[in-house]
Parts: structure tokens; C-alpha cells; sequence
């Protein structure tokens, strides 16, 4: 019998809870799960055997922390990735291969060589995006390789969105991740190579202009670049490429609204507001550096008098009477509980996520293009899509490597090798997770 041991409960954990769950008689595995409240999980599964939970404080609470994972066959964090650290050096000490969700930090990168050193895997980036893109992306890029194509672009777009029949708000957009998430998104700036050139876009940037491209069944989207895309060109093996860009999808109102959001500098952490006394509105006005009965007309002016971003800045009612009444905080905060309550996923939601990958490579002198196509809907509020995709491929994960399916891979990686991408994506396959590819002649 084999623990596989889960950190995190929030709101990507439900599905790979389930999962293993559903496996874990056959598997003969027990599974344990930390955090700092679990009785929701309680309520779910009462009387599941297979279900071992533990209301714990993982960082006050080491002795307990160490002795659950000196006990695990495995690890899987979908802790915020601040934590992941913690639970990594943890994972070191006692030798237990490790998956998350997260972007490979460089603290994480530093274990490298200890992990090798003692063949242990430290499996990063192993969720949606990142993740699932990888691997479907280096499916394909391995097939085209392999057909001596030579891949001149490759532009990979992902987003989490509300379901269309779902969606009845002007943003077209619920929250179904983590809402601090969405507030800082597009922080980091973008880097990325087009046409040969390296391209940056500093955090006001990124919103700006954004383009557009189709989607089957769900017609126009609108992306924005995402992070440093120059870090994937040598892990997917593309030196030789023109362009390569990895990017959020959003609808075009939520990209240009944003854009607004931005400019008025509502998402600055650091401004260390006190709001104990303070009306929404003036805080608003603040803001816009205006008094305020000189809002409108400056909204107006910074929304290019449009109707659609106006609708949209004006459904999150940021001129409305009452206290915020936080204390000292920053506008990121105020935002953010804004957007928890405007934005919300309601029990009878559905939340989407939408990606596409898109090629253009030259065969045998004809230049060609290949999108390939996923779509997924989640079934309600708790079992969202993005608890399925983030969540699926980290169980289907831990499975193979406790079954010795995935062979001798040690140190951090993340998951562009046939040996974890194959039998992964053909399980999520299995699993309603399925991608549709066209090709065509340009």
C-alpha cells in the first residue's frame, strides 16, 4: 500500500482528489491530504477509508509536516508556489519525488542537483498552463520533427474562462483560480521572438492592442503575451525558430477593460492605502488623481468614450458610497475583493478553458499551418475545468511514477520527455481531455 500525500485543498485540488480517489482500491493507496481547514473534504467523503486529512499549518507545524512526508510515497503540492520550497527541502531530506502545478522558481532550480544526486524527481510545472501545453505541444513538435519539417512559428494560447451559457456579465469572465492571480496578471512584463526579433513589453504594455484569433465553437478571443517565452525555445528544442509565444486568452472587452484597469494603477500592491474611512468612490478618485465629481469625464477619456470598456469598468461599481473599511491595504486588495464578489463562480456556474496551439512549418518546400484545438467545461462550481486540468495530470502523474511507469528521470524537470507526456496525455484522453488539430496549406 502506497501514501500518496496532497498539500492543498483550495479550489484546483478538488478533481485530483477525486481521481485518486476513485483509484486509490485498486491501487491499494491511501490518500492523504493537508490543509489548514479540510471539512469540506470531510463532508464529501465521509466514511471514504481511502482518505486520510489533516488540518494542519504546514509552516508552524514542521514536526507534523515532516513526519507526513517522511511516511509518503509520494508528494503533490498545490500549495501556493511560495510554499513549494518548504515542502521541496522536506521531499530532499527524506528522498519522495515531488509534483506541482508551478513554474520552476530558481530556488527550485537550485535542488537540481541534490535531487539527481539522489535520484529523486522533482516534477514541476505539471498542471494546465504550465503543463498540459507543454505536452501537447511537444507531441506535436517531436511528430513535425520528426516528419524533418522545419517549424518556423509556434504560438501557444491557454485561458481560463466562463462557460458561454454562463456567461452574463460584460467581462465575460469568473473567477474559477486563485483571485490574487488574476488581479497581478501580466506583472512580470513578456518577452518573446517574433519574426527573428526579441520582443519585451513592459507590465503597462501587455494589455494594449491585443491580438486576435478564433477558436472552434467559441469564434473570437483576444491574448496577451505571457512571461518569458525565450526560456521554452531551448527545453522544447525549437533554436532554429522565428517566432515563439506563449499567451493568456481572454475575451477582446476583457483585454481592452483591463488595459483601463492598469492605466488607473488599481492593481499596485504597494500604495499602502488606508481605507478604514474610505468610500469606494473616493478611493476611485484617488486614484484618477480627480475629485469626484470629475470621475465620469475622466473615465470616459481613458475609456476612449467606448461603450463596451465603459460597461465593463462601470459593472465592477467602483463608484459606489460604501466603506471598504480593510484597514491599511493596497489597491490590489481593494480590487481584488471587489472582483471576488463581481466576478464570482455561482454554484449553478460553469467555468471553460480554452487552448490552442498554433505551427507554421515548411514540408517539402509547401509552407503549412496546424492548430490543434482543446476545449473543456467543468461540471459545476467545485469540479471546475481548471481543477480538472490542473489537477488531472499531476494524479495521472503520481500514479505512473508509483506504478515505475515513467522509467529513470531524476532532478526538476518539467514534463517534455515522451516517457511522461505519452502515456499522460493518452490518460487524460480517457478522461475528456482530448485536443482537435486542423491543418492546412498557406
Amino acid at each position: 500500500m502506497a501514501n500518496v500525500l496532497i498539500f492543498g485543498a483550495g479550489k484546483s485540488a478538488s478533481s485530483v482528489i477525486k481521481y485518486l480517489l476513485e483509484n486509490a482500491a485498486a491501487d491499494a493507496n491511501t490518500i492523504h491530504v493537508i490543509d489548514l481547514n479540510t471539512n469540506h473534504l470531510a463532508l464529501a467523503y465521509a466514511n471514504n477509508v481511502n482518505l486520510k486529512l489533516h488540518n494542519l499549518n504546514i509552516v508552524e507545524q514542521s514536526t507534523q509536516r515532516n513526519s507526513l512526508i517522511q511516511e509518503a510515497d509520494i508528494v503533490l503540492s498545490l500549495l501556493p508556489p511560495t510554499l513549494h520550497l518548504l515542502v521541496a527541502k522536506d521531499c530532499l531530506a527524506f528522498s519522495k519525488n515531488l509534483i506541482t502545478a508551478s513554474y520552476v522558481s530558481p530556488e527550485m532550480e537550485a535542488l537540481n542537483a541534490e535531487a539527481i544526486d539522489k535520484k529523486i524527481l522533482f516534477m514541476c510545472e505539471m498542471g494546465l498552463d504550465p503543463g498540459i501545453d507543454h505536452m501537447s505541444a511537444m507531441e506535436i513538435i517531436h511528430r513535425l520533427q520528426k516528419q524533418n519539417t522545419i517549424i518556423k512559428s509556434f504560438k501557444s494560447h491557454c485561458g481560463g474562462l466562463v462557460a458561454p451559457k454562463c456567461d452574463n456579465n460584460p467581462w465575460h469572465y469568473k473567477i474559477s483560480w486563485n483571485p490574487r492571480n488574476v488581479v497581478l496578471a501580466g506583472k512580470a512584463g513578456a518577452t518573446f521572438l517574433q519574426n527573428g526579433e526579441t520582443k519585451k513589453l513592459e507590465y503597462p504594455q501587455i494589455f494594449e492592442n491585443c491580438t486576435t484569433l478564433n477558436l472552434p465553437t467559441l469564434g473570437e478571443l483576444a491574448y496577451y503575451a505571457n512571461r518569458d517565452s525565450l526560456h521554452y525555445i531551448k527545453l522544447y528544442g525549437l533554436q532554429n525558430i522565428e517566432t515563439l509565444m506563449r499567451t493568456t486568452l481572454r475575451y477582446k472587452v476583457f483585454t481592452m477593460a483591463w488595459d483601463v484597469i492598469v492605466a488607473m494603477d488599481l492593481t499596485n500592491e504597494n500604495d499602502a492605502i488606508d481605507a478604514t474611512n474610505l468610500t469606494y468612490k473616493n478611493w476611485l478618485a484617488g486614484k484618477l488623481q480627480v475629485a469626484t465629481d470629475a470621475i465620469e469625464p475622466k473615465l470616459n477619456l481613458l475609456c476612449y468614450n467606448n461603450t463596451q470598456i465603459l460597461e465593463a469598468i462601470n459593472y465592477l461599481d467602483l463608484q459606489n458610497e460604501n466603506i471598504i473599511n480593510k484597514g491599511t491595504c493596497s489597491s490590489a486588495d481593494i480590487l481584488q475583493s471587489i472582483l471576488e464578489t463581481k466576478w464570482k463562480l455561482q454554484a449553478s456556474d460553469t467555468d471553460m478553458i480554452a487552448m490552442q496551439h498554433e505551427f507554421e512549418f515548411e514540408q517539402d518546400g509547401q509552407n503549412k499551418y496546424l492548430s490543434s484545438s482543446l476545449i473543456v467545461e467543468g461540471s459545476d462550481n467545485i469540479y471546475t475545468a481548471m481543477a480538472k486540468t490542473v489537477g488531472l495530470p499531476m494524479g495521472i502523474l503520481a500514479r505512473l511514477i508509483l506504478q515505475n511507469k515513467v522509467g529513470n528521470i531524476y532532478g526538476v524537470q518539467i514534463p517534455v520527455m515522451p516517457a511522461v507526456y505519452e502515456p499522460v496525455l493518452e490518460q487524460l484522453k480517457l478522461n475528456g481531455i482530448a485536443f482537435t488539430e486542423e491543418e492546412k496549406n498557406i
